[in-house]
């Protein structure tokens, strides 16, 4: 990869999931899509999340290289390679977690229907896409690439590929919480 903080971003979401997704196999289909209070993901909800926040992420990334030329433009322009948790930062704020908009919402057709193999499956693929998109883009072109998010406080695709990472964590911690006992091998905390 040309971008050595995107492939430092990847390594952290790749060792995460080394430690969360171990743990879902073990899940029966009614643990992985129990919903354990109203108007809550269940297990298997929070990694379809995951899988959709990636997908929206890739194919933003797609539509967002016409914007290359003028980021070749400002190469030699300082940019940022870290972004805080946005999460962490809107919970202290606002005092509850943010509400994910319609089209990162699991549809309830879902449940039932994937096992945790398939859900593994549609992460690994769709970031090896995302990886593959951007592996031949210079870090300093990368770093210029920025993406209308206004909630994540504009974003360039570096920061873009931390903050998947992060967001992966996110969820992380709240499926743990879900499992009720059930440890997913270690802590993802201890990852950065």
């Amino acid at each position: 990869m040309e971008s050595t903080n995107m492939s430092k971003h990847f390594l952290t979401l790749h060792a995460q999931r080394a430690h969360y997704l171990p743990a879902i196999h073990s899940l029966s289909q009614e643990e992985l899509w129990r919903v354990t209070r109203e108007g809550k993901w269940s297990i298997g909800e929070h990694f379809y999340h995951l899988y959709l926040i990636l997908k929206m992420l890739h194919t933003a990334t797609k539509y967002s290289l016409f914007l290359t030329p003028i980021a070749k433009m400002r190469r030699n322009k300082p940019f940022s390679t870290e972004i805080h948790d946005i999460y962490e930062e809107y919970q202290s704020k606002k005092g509850h977690g943010m509400r994910a908009p319609s089209i990162l919402i699991p549809p309830k057709k879902i449940r039932f229907v994937l096992n945790s193999y398939d859900i593994e499956q549609l992460l690994i693929n769709e970031t090896l896409a995302l990886q593959k998109l951007v592996q031949n883009i210079d870090e300093d072109v990368a770093g210029h690439i920025v993406f209308p998010d206004p909630i994540a406080h504009y974003p360039n695709l570096i920061q873009a590929i931390q903050l998947l990472s992060i967001h992966e964590r996110h969820h992380f911690n709240r499926m743990e919480g879900l499992l009720g006992g059930k440890n997913l091998k270690g802590t993802i905390k201890e990852i950065k």
